[in-house]
């Protein structure tokens, strides 16, 4: 053979023509500070965090992890619909319970109620992250409070 170099981007050519096209992957990353509403005694100073929603064939992929938490805390995590019918302006059942945070361990969860497209397109919510010591619906107890879903 006179030229290996030819010969391996053949093979390189022939084996990328033979697995076809594969689907990309849609993807989304969000950024929430404290809620600027907030009057409860946890630190806001530092506090955020960070959302990536990968797009899954059958389900969204949400990998979450938050910056200025107390590790010895248990945060929970949900994304609530949008509903001025209720007091506070989102639904009191959260829509995607995303989980809790605890040692400030970065968490992925899988959410199959719901197609990325519609999540990104159509949806209207919110992104909460309660007080880990004040557990309520009211606005001024949560951490982070952000709208989520499509860009509204």
């Amino acid at each position: 053979m006179k030229n290996p170099f030819l010969y391996v981007l053949v093979l390189g050519i022939i084996f990328q023509i033979s697995c076809g096209p594969k689907k990309v992957e849609q993807t989304r990353f969000l950024t929430f500070k404290a809620n600027p509403s907030y009057i409860g005694s946890h630190p806001t100073v530092g506090l955020e965090s960070n959302i990536f929603i990968v797009d899954k064939e059958s389900k969204m992929q949400f990998n979450i992890d938050m910056v200025g938490i107390n590790e010895t805390k248990t945060y929970k995590l949900h994304i609530h619909a949008a509903d001025t019918s209720e007091p506070y302006g989102y639904s009191g059942n959260p829509i995607i319970d995303l989980g809790t945070m605890t040692n400030n361990l970065p968490i992925t969860g899988d959410v199959t109620t719901m197609p990325f497209s519609e999540f990104t397109e159509n949806f209207k919510g919110y992104y909460i992250v309660h007080d880990p010591d004040n557990i309520s619906n009211d606005t001024t107890t949560l951490l982070i409070f952000g709208k989520i879903g499509s860009d509204w």
